[in-house]
């Protein structure tokens, strides 16, 4: 048998933690630190099942931090969704599916709290599986309750099981659950006949497949993914866990298929999922190795040309770590404070070229402001930042340039405000969340014609002087700025034009209306006087900036309000509200377009309107709606948004000169 990684996926609340800690006992390791509340980030359990290296990736059950989901299938043999059969079924379930299907993992179900229902309609709970997830749920193992009694089911042996620590025992199955069992196992039969020629032939010529027919169909049909095989147990009393690990041993494909399927051929190589920073241990960096062993007090080398000495490597032992001298291909390790492996690394044990592709994050649907509490807070933060990245490369941090506020982005609200929560509790950074500023411009709507300045001043010797005549004309949208200087004769040496110009851009960085830029202006420099003595590139620096300012006075200034392109991606029943939504924003719906059960909404939308969408978006589509956005273009302002705009900067202008 080869070692084994397993992505463990399913809402919150059904029971992963458990699974996890249950798993490992009745595999002989100890639990170090229950779960006790729900958790955001992706946690490793390691123990062995028959001397081979078992590894559990326990990830979140939020939507908002389904990047995490994202690493654990990039390093998993398979992965196995956890069903709570006493809950209906969260869209979160269909989502992680949909991820492992993309990523080319199989998926293994494993139906949960089998002990916690009344009754139990497994038929029915694999009909309404078969609908949610789009795909064929055939059971392995099954169960039968009378009363409080349940009996479970192999239906590869065609037993009835019990287990006892990580021993199995089977029995005869009572005569009351023989026809029942028969008519499911000619359905699991059915499947694993469909996965080769040889076994169809059989199975229509006699009607029954052996064992190892059975698992060897099984095996194949793992591997195109076009069904999902169901174990039932509960992970709070161990039932069903043991038989589950048997089959994964066996059905699990192996490591070396995603080499394979990377077209990577390298004699050491490993990828880092995960990264942790440790409050006593300092950074943790957990890698999968899928060629060749790793050695404590060594070097190692990245794909992008870094190497670094490290000393100690772990294991995953339980809940917690053990340090080891070796670890070998297949497995999970651990490199403690190595800088240089980050999220996403190819790492080797020799210098190395290839590389793994990296997941692609799920886009950062809402943005807010951050701002450090104290002076402390502010000089704290920047290396506080870059641990949160280390960890969790799913949120993004970033200095708006124009507005010089540090923006932080996340999935949603939640994602942002565990980070924050992160901060505080783990570096020891307080921070202030507040709604971002809108990057308006302003611009103006007409033309005009000799515009002239004068800039003199005598303060005794020597004075300044300089006077420019400007023709100023509004560009199409988009096109920024234009400067042109058409002088004729000598009345301004030509050496000042440079000067101009900066004059020209210094007063357009704060327009007349609100002190947005200006953009989309073209200015034509066409005459103006100079003096041999009192003109310097200073003083037609500022005869340059009142001109222009003095032009857009007369040129019909407008506002300009930024405009976002959106793909929505919501299912169809919600199209109506979502499309009702987006007219109140005053959005523009540019296209509808059917995928499956989903409509994809493509549309424009202004900036300002859209600061918390993604929580309206939610909230209609039951979290079940996403979107991606990227900046289109500047639009004119209607009159009522641009006055309340205009009217909210006067404010803080005059509170500032208070």
């Amino acid at each position: 048998m080869e070692p084994k990684v397993l992505a463990l996926l399913g809402q919150t609340e059904a029971g992963k933690s458990t699974f996890c800690e249950t798993l490992c006992k009745l595999c002989g390791e100890n639990i170090k630190n229950p779960k006790k509340e729900p958790f955001y980030y992706l946690k490793v359990y390691g123990f062995k099942y028959k001397n081979n290296p078992f590894y559990i990736l326990n990830t979140p059950g939020d939507e908002n931090f389904v990047g995490e989901v994202k690493w654990a299938l990039k390093v998993a043999d398979a992965a196995v969704l956890l069903v709570d059969i006493t809950s209906p079924l969260k869209y979160h379930n269909i989502r992680v599916v949909e991820l492992a299907r993309k990523e080319g993992v199989p998926i293994f179900v494993f139906l949960n709290k089998i002990d916690d229902s009344e009754k139990i309609n497994i038929e029915e709970i694999l009909s309404n599986l078969s609908n949610a997830l789009e795909s064929s749920q055939i059971p392995i193992t099954y169960v039968f309750k009378n009363s409080d009694t349940l009996s479970l089911i192999d239906l590869v042996e065609e037993k009835l099981f019990i287990e006892e620590g990580s021993k199995i025992k089977y029995q005869d199955i009572p005569e009351n659950f023989k026809d029942k069992v028969i008519e499911i196992k000619e359905k699991l039969m059915e499947a694993a006949a469909e996965s080769s020629d040889e076994l169809i032939e059989k199975y229509l010529e006699e009607g029954k497949l052996e064992k190892d027919e059975i698992l060897k169909g099984l095996k194949e049909s793992v591997k195109n993914g076009k069904m999902n095989f169901v174990f039932v147990g509960s992970a709070k009393n161990g039932s069903g866990l043991v038989t589950f690990l048997e089959y994964i041993s066996n059905l699990a494909p192996s490591y070396k298929l995603k080499l394979e399927k990377e077209g990577i051929d390298h004699p050491a190589i490993g990828f880092i999922f995960k990264n942790y920073i440790d409050p006593y241990a300092g950074k943790l960096s957990y890698g999968r190795i899928f060629a060749g062993k790793f050695t404590s007090d060594s070097i190692v080398y990245t794909s992008n040309g870094k190497q670094e000495k490290y000393t100690q490597i772990f294991i995953p032992k339980g809940d917690s770590i053990e340090q080891v001298k070796e670890v070998n291909e297949g497995e999970i390790i651990i490199f403690s404070k190595v800088e240089c492996l980050t999220t996403g690394s190819t790492f080797s044990n020799s210098p190395i070229s290839v590389s793994f592709s990296i997941p692609e994050m799920p886009f950062p649907m809402l943005t807010m402001a951050l701002y450090p509490e104290t002076r402390a807070d502010e000089d704290k933060i920047s290396g506080a930042i870059a641990k949160v990245r280390e960890e969790d490369p799913s949120i993004v941090f970033r200095r708006d340039e124009e507005t010089r506020e540090l923006l932080i982005s996340g999935v949603g609200l939640p994602h942002i405000e565990k980070t924050v929560e992160k901060l505080k509790e783990k570096y020891g950074v307080k921070v202030k969340l507040t709604t971002p500023k809108i990057p308006y411009r302003e611009t103006i709507k007409k033309p005009v014609q000799s515009v002239i300045y004068r800039h003199k001043k005598q303060t005794g010797g020597r004075g300044q002087f300089a006077e420019v005549h400007f023709h100023i004309f509004p560009l199409e949208r988009g096109k920024g700025f234009e400067f042109v200087e058409t002088l004729t004769g000598m009345n301004v040496p030509r050496n000042y034009v440079p000067a101009v110009e900066k004059g020209v851009k210094e007063a357009m960085e704060k327009g007349l209306l609100a002190g947005y830029p200006v953009v989309d202006v073209k200015v034509q420099f066409y005459d103006g006087k100079s003096h041999e003595v009192d003109s310097s590139d200073l003083a037609f620096k500022i005869a340059a900036f009142h001109c222009f300012k003095k032009g857009l006075e007369q040129a019909n200034p407008v506002l300009l309000e930024p405009y976002l392109e959106l793909e929505i991606i919501i299912p169809d029943e919600n199209v109506g509200d979502v499309v009702g939504d987006l007219n109140a924003r005053r959005g523009r719906v540019l296209n509808l377009e059917k995928e499956g059960k989903h409509t994809k909404i493509k549309a424009l939308a202004p900036m300002a309107e859209l600061q918390n969408y993604v929580i309206t978006l939610q909230g209609i589509t039951a979290g079940r709606g996403y979107f991606t956005a990227k900046f289109s273009h500047y639009e004119e302002a209607p009159p009522f948004i641009a006055e309340k705009i205009i009217a909210e900067s006067k404010a803080a202008q005059e509170k500032e000169t208070k």
